[in-house]
This record gives structure tokens, sequence and C-alpha cells, in this order.
């Protein structure tokens, strides 16, 4: 029998690689990790940790100009972009150095890897052997084919996070998270933005009434936005760059200094020589099974690279499925996407869990939607956070809660308690009968539960009993 090296081989330094490496060691296992050049990934170096910092600043920004609503008088800030850019890659720096406590008891290479079999690998020209290997190398921007654009230049979430001077005009292909988040902060920051999208709304996978919120917000504050136009050529005019974009049957024109890219994700499985080890990919990503398997039955993958759920907290938790699954073969574990939150970082943010109400109607018989305006929660007046609501997705008539929406000030943050009650099958009293604190936002979920019992038939059924016993009392 051949010795292996080692135990588990990661193959990505980002957020589910060092998850995966501290899991693996922890439990005994020999663990390399190996990244290209720098451990972190794109949540560390180009996504989560940067743009949260970026939006930060932004918003102090914003809130400073407009202070004049809480009888201040208001700021008129300069922005110094390149000491913006300092505190950004400060705040990565400091993450990334917490992060070293991931890598403790873990043998980590930087290099090129690729398989020669499915035990079998080579890093940097050297070859060495591992009883299971799990892929975590992530994803990267997807760039278009598109006319020109090659030679006009542009930026992608991989380039905005070192910038020394603030664009004057910006024009952001894409409305998705990425494309909305990064144009709104730019916009705040004092760039003219203009955002392009292909579909006929931004965050077209959100439920349309928070897509239409935060459009009216991002509006509101000078984006302009062009939806249904298809990005199809760019060019130069002068010192600027220009993108031509087909709507209909006309063809639109728009100029700006910089273009911004936010068209999605690609994989990144270039270079693994995963046909070697007999692994399945398309487009999309690495092929997986319900345990994360690719068709090699010990190579593993999670994250990205595997396409579908793009999010740094699900690679987290694919982590620890897959690790388990690695080590532990008897009794694996299926992955469970039944209850997934998201939150789009706009301000006021956007957050989700579950299923629309569009979804819900199609899986269920009986659905019903509660939403509560954020006018009604206490704290959002007194910090002038009214924009937005939080709406529930019911179903039955247990009132089983099936999908929760959210548009505002902390929405990502109040989720965790819908996931949590989601997740754990629990009903609208358990969330009602627990005491929240006053005044927060979270009293808002509270009080949308409160309005779904009073309209359910629990609460109707409650009634009539009340009544009988109140006649009987004469």
């Amino acid at each position: 029998m051949t010795r292996m090296n080692y135990d588990l081989t990661i193959l990505g330094g980002g957020s589910g690689g060092l998850i995966a490496a501290r899991i693996a060691a922890a439990l005994g296992a020999s663990v390399l990790l190996i990244d290209k050049e720098r451990l972190g990934g794109d949540c560390l170096n180009y996504g989560c940790v940067p743009s949260k910092s970026l939006i930060h600043v932004a918003r102090i920004v914003h809130e400073a100009k407009d202070a004049a609503r809480f009888g201040l008088m208001p700021a008129n800030l300069g922005v110094d972009m390149a000491k913006v850019t300092d505190y950004v890659q400060g705040v990565i720096s400091r993450v990334g150095e917490a992060e070293k406590i991931y890598t403790e008891g873990v043998t980590v290479k930087f290099g090129k890897v690729s398989f020669n079999s499915p035990i079998e690998l080579s890093l940097n020209g050297e070859i060495f052997t591992s009883r299971n290997t799990l892929i975590a190398s992530g994803s990267r921007p997807a760039t278009p084919k598109v006319e020109g654009l090659k030679e006009v230049g542009f930026w992608t979430n991989e380039d905005v996070f070192d910038l020394m001077n603030l664009p004057a005009s910006l024009i952001v292909v894409g409305g998705g998270p990425i494309g909305v988040e990064l144009g709104q902060a730019f916009a705040r920051l004092g760039t003219k933005v203009t955002l392009v999208q292909g579909p006929d709304r931004i965050l077209p996978k959100e439920d349309p009434e928070v897509s239409a919120t935060v459009t009216n917000v991002l509006k509101d504050e000078g984006i302009e936005i062009v939806t249904t136009a298809r990005f199809v050529k760019a060019s130069c005019n002068g010192d600027k760059k220009v993108v031509m974009a087909k709507q209909g049957d006309s063809m639109l024109t728009f100029e700006a200094d910089e273009i911004l890219l936010a068209l999605g994700r690609q994989p990144n499985v270039e270079g693994l020589n995963l046909e070697a080890a007999g692994i399945k990919s398309d487009n999309q990503g690495i092929k997986v099974d319900d345990y994360l398997q690719t068709s090699a039955s010990n190579v593993l993958a999670i994250g990205d690279v595997i396409g579908g759920y793009l999010f740094t907290h699900v690679a987290v938790y694919q982590a620890g499925v897959a690790v388990r699954n690695a080590l532990v073969p008897i009794g694996k574990k299926k992955v469970d996407y039944r209850v997934v939150p998201w939150c789009t970082f706009t301000d006021p943010e956007a957050a989700r869990v579950g299923l629309t109400p569009d979804e819900a109607e199609k899986k269920y018989k009986q659905v019903r939607i509660v939403k509560l305006p954020c006018t009604d929660i206490d704290r959002a007046q007194t910090e002038g956070q009214t924009v937005g609501f939080i709406k529930l997705v019911l179903t039955s008539k247990k009132d089983e809660i099936v999908g929760a929406h959210m548009v505002g000030a902390r929405a990502g943050e109040m989720l965790g308690e819908m996931a949590l009650a989601m997740q754990n099958n629990l009903t609208l009293n358990d969330i009602l009968s627990t005491i929240h604190a006053y005044p927060t936002m979270n009293t808002g979920i509270q009080q949308a539960c409160f309005e779904a019992y009073l309209e359910s038939t629990a609460a109707a059924n409650n009634r009539r009993i009340v009544r009988t016993v109140l006649s009987l009392r004469g």
C-alpha cells in the first residue's frame, strides 16, 4: 500500500479552505494547504472585507452630508482616495493577521498545483501523495467577450480597493450584489455613477419589492439605473470610455472615466488537470454530489468552484461537511441548503432567507404574506432609518416560516434570528414568547410575528374561545 504524504490536501486558501484546514488539523489529520501566492482568498483580498470597509467609509460621508435633517450643520467632506485605500488595506491586513490561527498545525505551501491521479499531485514540479484532496480554489470575475473591451480597459472588484484617485464618473455593468454595493459606495464618495443592467431589474434574485425599494434608494442618491440593456461594445472618445448597450431595438451609449464590470463569477479550475484525476466539471464549476464528493470519490470540492451559492458563509458550512466526509467516511453527511441566508450590503441592506412569495406559491397550496414597514419599528424611527420592511412568507395552517425578506438598517444582522428559527422549525409563537431587548431593530422581527399571529387561524380560534368564556360568565 502506498504511504500517503498527507491525509488531506486543500487546494485554495480562502475562507472555505482555511476553515477546512483548521477543522482537519484539530481532528488530528496531517494537512497540506496550498494557494497560488497568498492566503485569504477573494473574500479577504477583493471581496467581503474590503468592500464592506469601503461601504463603511462611504456611509460616513453620506451621513455627514445628510446631517441637516437631524438639526446638525451639514459637512461637505472631501475624499482623499489614497487615505481611504490605506484604511481599506489596513482592515485587510488586520483580518488577515487574525486568520493565521487557522493554519496552526497545518503545512502551508504556495505555487502551481495539479493532479497526476486522484491520489498523486504535483506542486511546482514536486510530486506528493494525499489520501484525500479538497478543492477550494474559488472563483474570479467573469469577463464577457465584448468588442473593444480588452483594448479600452476595465475594472473588476479586484481593482477597486487600491485606488489612489477617485474617478469623476463610472459605468457599472451589472446590477447584482457586487454592482449595486460598489455603485452606491462610489456614488456616495462623489463619483457620478451609471448602472447598466441586462435583466429588467437590479438584484433580480430578490423579491421584486426588495429590488424596487433598493432601486428607489439608489436613484434618490443620484445613480442612473438603466435596465434591459445588454453590453455589446466598448470604445474610447478622447479620454472617456464608452459603453454601448442594446436595449430592445435601440442602441444606448454611455461615457465615463472608468468601467466597472460586475457580471458574475467563473470557477478557478484552469491548470488543475482535473481530467487526470477523473474529475468532471463544466462552465459552472466542478460537479459534486450531496456529500460534496466529485466523480473521484476521494476528492471533494467546496465554495465558489462548485457554483451554486457563491457566499463565504456557504463555503464555510461546506468545509465542515466536506472535512467530516473525507476523514470519517462512515455515516456521511449530506449538505442541506434549505436555510441559506444572504445579504446585499447596500444602505439600507437587503437580506433574505428561504423562499420568495412566488417560489412559495409554486411549492405550497396555502401561502400567507405578512409585511411590517420599518416605520413601525421604534428604533428605526429614532435613527431616521425608516426605509424598508420585514416580509414573512408563511405556509400551512400552522404558519410555518418558509421565507423572510428584509430591507432596512442592519437587516443582515436581523436575519440570523430568522435563519435559526427556520433551521430548527420554530413557530411564530416561539419567537413571540422570546423576550427581545427594546428598543432594537430586532424587535421588528417580533412585531412582524405578532402581526402574523393576529391574522392567523390560531388567533381566530382563541378569539372564539375567549368570547365563549366571557359569554358564560355573563
